[in-house]
């Protein structure tokens, strides 16, 4: 849910801030290795309730990860970019990344369907083929 709030307050703050000059992105990292579990564990405390849920599994140790150097790059980027994208996804591999855009189209597909202005398959794509004509180019 945090993640989703920082996303919401992001594109809010984005809007409010537009008029002035000023740019908003967030930075969406994946898996790293990093202290984040271990950092949760010790705000809930080894009571929470959390901890106790049937068939909840803590995976505190995170040191089989890659190391975040994608992820300060990413900061850097955004941070020194004359245009910065609103949202940075840096994930350390290319099926965390497949499967952050097919949530996203999910979402998309979900939103669309059964609606009064619903969209087809040849409308959906034509926007989506508008879009990435705007968009950056790839990187790798």
């Amino acid at each position: 849910m945090s993640k989703h709030a920082i996303e919401a307050l992001s594109d809010s703050l984005a809007e409010q801030l537009n008029p002035r000059g000023v740019q908003v992105s967030v930075v969406e990292p994946g898996n790293y290795n990093s202290d984040i579990v271990k950092n949760a564990l010790a705000r809930m405390g080894a009571d929470s309730p959390a901890l106790r849920s049937p068939g909840y599994v803590v995976r505190a140790d995170r040191s089989n990860f890659k190391e975040p150097d994608e992820v300060a790059a990413a900061v850097e980027q955004a941070l020194f970019e004359p245009q910065p994208k609103r949202r940075y996804m840096v994930v350390p591999n290319q099926e965390e990344a497949e499967i952050t855009i097919r949530k996203q189209i999910e979402q998309l597909v979900q939103l669309n369907e059964g609606q009064p202005y619903s969209y087809d398959r040849t409308s959906l794509i034509k926007m989506l083929d508008e879009a990435l004509a705007k968009a950056r180019p790839q990187t790798h």
